[in-house]
């Protein structure tokens, strides 16, 4: 059986795709989700402001703003791993491995794995040209069988 980042229509996929970037905290970082390739999510602050960077001091994109887009992408995936349910991240972890200038970032989020209530997930945050500037990692608990349930 093969698992799919996202298990949807291209049809579906855009619609989910409307919905996420229509959320507050998506609009509030100037965030846009991309689901049009069910094998990964994509999320791309294009262009990057101001207030995206201070990393150290410089121009490169805050460390908080790499992270959030590693949450973001993980949160997504596991998302829509369990349709109709509530999940949460679990676990992240990143690695920055080079500062990030330009005026893009994308996180990338593919599936590694998932099981009844864990679902794990690595992201690639990359600058304009491609390259791989940070990478995470992460764990979603599927919390509950739906929105209202706690």
């Amino acid at each position: 059986m093969t698992i799919r980042t996202i298990p949807l229509g291209p049809a579906e996929r855009q619609l989910a795709a409307d919905q996420w970037n229509q959320l507050p905290g998506m609009r509030h970082l100037g965030a846009r989700a991309d689901f049009s390739d069910s094998e990964a999510v994509r999320v791309t602050i294009d262009p990057l402001q101001p207030f995206h960077r201070g990393g150290l001091g410089t121009e490169a994109v805050n460390g908080a703003v790499i992270a959030g887009l590693c949450d973001a992408v993980i949160g997504m995936v596991g998302h829509f791993q369990a349709p109709g349910r509530r999940v949460g991240t679990a676990q992240l972890n990143v690695q920055f491995l080079r500062p990030l200038h330009g005026a893009r970032v994308t996180a990338v989020g593919r599936l590694l794995r998932s099981g009844v209530s864990l679902v794990f997930v690595a992201a690639d945050v990359e600058d304009e040209a491609g390259r791989v500037c940070a990478r995470g990692d992460g764990i979603v608990m599927i919390l509950s069988d739906g929105p209202d349930d706690a």
